[in-house]
């Protein structure tokens, strides 16, 4: 029983692009709306514009990138904060009151808005 929970254990969990997975595909308003609520307070304020080296919504290549790590590794990175090449993303991204499922919500959000400011800014560029 031992050898067959430490061999578990031990199985890295493969990782799934965030645009790819479960939880991504089946955002609900619930978890946009929450998500909304934290980028309106917290991320708006790097990610907007580009504030303290943070990337902005519109880098296409940086987002798709930063997707293929999966969202323990983006949700990590957003609850204890990294030092980037250009700035430091601080501990959940100075909403210090955030619940973790709230910090989660958020990284699902900024995702979805990316994309969305993405197809924006291709539509006009091909208009």
């Amino acid at each position: 029983m031992c050898l067959m929970i430490s061999y578990y254990g031990c199985v890295k969990k493969e990782v799934v692009n965030i645009y790819e997975s479960e939880e991504y595909k089946t955002l609900d308003q619930k978890n946009l709306n929450s998500g909304e609520a934290i980028w309106a307070v917290a991320c708006f304020r790097c990610h907007m514009y580009g504030t303290n080296g943070a990337v902005l919504l519109q880098e296409k290549e940086y987002w798709d990138a930063a997707a293929s790590k999966g969202i323990d590794k983006l949700f990590e990175s957003v609850w204890e904060g990294k030092e980037g090449e250009y700035g430091i993303m601080p501990a959940k991204g100075f909403c210090n009151l955030c619940s973790e499922e709230e910090i989660k919500n958020s990284v699902f959000y900024i995702f979805h808005l990316a994309k969305k400011v993405q197809a924006a800014n291709k539509s006009k560029i091909s208009s």
